[in-house]
């Protein structure tokens, strides 16, 4: 016999974590019910209301069948008739939306108006019932469709066809657009509304005839819309997509396009890529919607916030133009017209200048691609001195070292850091940089110049090509190294050559920058001049090298693609503009006048 302690041990009891287990497995098989009873209602629910709706479309179409033929049309519609458009129906306590479309149908069989075989296009009508319950959780529409025919043969009165096509932005057919239209003839009673086939057209048939009287606007949840013009609505100018006129036994076709909004996001910065606020523009875009004197949808100023920007939005596609007010326009990223897609978002930065008396932007196009063409060479003559500039790339330029030596930063005015055995010769041709004269016809057999400090603004800079123009006898050799630094004064100028280490040299032959120099801010460079031919007696050289100009290419996200810009112009007539571009013929412009702020373009022919 066992012991009463024993047999407490041998029972058992559920523990907490079981406990909480049993519950969670019952709530997942109760919720798994109660979910499936849930949906079983919810198709019962539909199923009920599906079956209310179609007898509702049951019914209404079997009052058409039953009305006179001449009556079954829309009121203030094409054809006309004596229905609503739109009727709520209750049933059950549930209010029901009936959507009635009644078009004309041209048979082929006795030929079609649109190919001039049929002058009675009026065949047969089509009638669409759509109904959807109001205030259901169920909002799915029911249809149904059919033809209905009258006895006697079809006849028509000072009456033709108006065909209505709406495509998206790229010429695809738009299915499904409202289509209103209003006669704005007093004695003609329509006003309409309809909706666009797969085929995205709307063919009204036995419409009456008048001119430019039919006032039609195209619309489509979430894109923009599209509509006809009056000449009325302008000053001088004609009307793109005029109010139709529809002629008797002839058929109209009208053209619209839809499609989502786009948004342009405006900053407007200087040469460094700086933002500057406060620029007013004025805006021209979106397409031409009136001719003779243009029209364009969208004609707006607009001034950019103190941080340079501005949020253009709900913008139609097409073409814009931005035209700057109170300064100097220097170009834009991208280049002008900016071409704006059907639902985008795009970025247009306009670089401007401090506003001056006379200035000149130009654009350098292929003639054949009408793309922009970057590094071409552009040299305006104005008066008795040539400016240079490159499009699409920043251009720094020294070719003048006068003053002293010891000048830390250069600001056009001013030489050099440190010079060793080379002069600046401004009094004998060739002018430029040389090796120190000795004594009249004798140089420093060799010598070198160390730069001031080019400041490029930012550190989004990236460094393209070394160049400089030279006279050099074959005796003598030019050679330069680069130094960059993010500080305007490091503890060293670390001086490199053409493979990034100081072993080397740009020459001649290796102008391109190492792009281990990009992002960095500040720049020097340094010259070394050499000559081989020494005089047997002196020991000095005959001969020397002569560096007259230096120039520095370089892109920043504020570069301008194909333009180049003048701000410096000595004259305002008898310009002349040169342009040079590899593979393309030499462009020369004479007798240019810029006594104001001109912004103009200009294509070369390909080679």
């Amino acid at each position: 016999m066992q012991s009463l302690s024993k047999l407490n041990k041998n029972k058992k009891a559920f523990s907490l974590v079981e406990t909480v287990v049993a519950i969670a497995i019952f709530v997942i098989f109760a919720l798994g019910i109660y979910g499936s009873i849930q949906y079983i209602y919810k198709v019962i629910y539909s199923s009920r209301v599906q079956i209310i709706e179609t007898a509702i479309l049951n019914e209404q179409m079997e009052v058409i069948r039953n009305m006179d033929f001449n009556d079954v049309g829309i009121v203030s519609s094409v054809p006309l008739g004596i229905l609503n458009r739109n009727v709520t129906v209750t049933r059950n306590d549930m209010d029901f939306l009936v959507t009635r479309s009644i078009r004309n149908m041209d048979d082929p069989a006795d030929g079609l108006i649109e190919n001039g075989t049929d002058s009675n296009p009026n065949d047969y009508k089509l009638v669409f019932l759509e109904v959807m319950c109001v205030n259901c959780a169920q909002q799915k529409p029911l249809s149904i469709s059919s033809y209905v025919a009258d006895s006697f043969p079809e006849s028509t009165t000072n009456a033709g066809a108006l065909f209505v096509n709406v495509t998206d932005s790229n010429y695809n057919p738009m299915q499904g657009a409202t289509v209103h239209i209003v006669s704005n003839e007093p004695s003609i009673d329509i006003d309409m509304t309809d909706t666009t086939d797969n085929n995205g057209q709307l063919k009204i048939y036995s419409i009456t005839s008048c001119y430019k009287c039919y006032e039609i606007t195209v619309s489509k949840s979430g894109y923009l819309s599209d509509r006809t013009w009056s000449v009325s609505e302008f000053t001088s100018s004609t009307p793109v997509n005029e109010h139709a006129t529809v002629n008797t036994e002839d058929v109209t076709d009208t053209f619209f396009q839809l499609d989502v909004s786009s948004q342009v996001d405006i900053q407007t910065l200087n040469q460094e890529c700086t933002p500057v606020g406060n620029v007013s523009l004025d805006i021209k875009g979106g397409g031409i919607i009136g001719t003779v004197d243009d029209v364009y949808r969208l004609e707006s100023t607009i001034q950019t916030d103190s941080n340079g920007d501005y949020s253009l939005t709900n913008l139609h596609w097409g073409d814009y133009d931005f035209m700057v007010n109170n300064f100097n326009y220097l170009g834009s990223i991208p280049a002008q017209p900016l071409g704006v897609l059907a639902d985008s978002t795009q970025i247009q930065s306009i670089i401007v200048a401090p506003s001056t008396a006379k200035s000149l932007s130009i654009l350098v196009k292929d003639a054949g691609s009408q793309l922009p063409i970057s590094n071409a060479k552009v040299t305006l003559t104005s008066g008795s001195n040539d400016y240079i500039n490159y499009t699409g790339l920043g251009f720094l330029y020294q070719n003048d070292w006068s003053g002293l030596s010891g000048h830390e930063f250069y600001d056009f005015t001013v030489g050099y850091w440190l010079a060793n055995n080379i002069e600046y010769n401004s009094s004998e041709n060739p002018f430029g940089l040389r090796l120190s004269e000795v004594s009249s016809g004798l140089y420093e057999n060799s010598g070198t110049l160390e730069s001031a400090t080019f400041d490029f603004g930012s550190t989004d800079v990236d460094y393209i090509n070394l160049d400089w123009q030279y006279d050099q006898p074959t005796s003598t050799t030019i050679k330069f190294q680069i130094a960059t630094s993010n500080s305007s004064t490091p503890s060293i100028w670390d001086y490199l050559g053409s493979d990034g280490t100081g072993a080397t040299y740009y020459d001649i032959t290796t102008q391109d920058i190492n792009d281990i120099h990009d992002g960095d801010r500040y720049l020097r460079y340094k010259v070394y001049l050499d000559s081989v031919d020494e005089d047997p007696i002196s020991g000095y050289s005959r001969y020397t090298p002569t560096v007259s100009e230096v120039d520095i290419f370089y892109v920043k996200i504020c570069s301008l693609p194909g333009q180049s810009y003048f701000d410096t112009i000595d004259q305002s007539s008898g310009n002349t503009i040169s342009i040079e571009a590899d593979g393309y013929e030499i462009l020369t412009i004479t007798d240019v006048d810029i006594s104001s702020n001109i912004t103009t373009s200009t294509e070369l022919n390909a080679l």
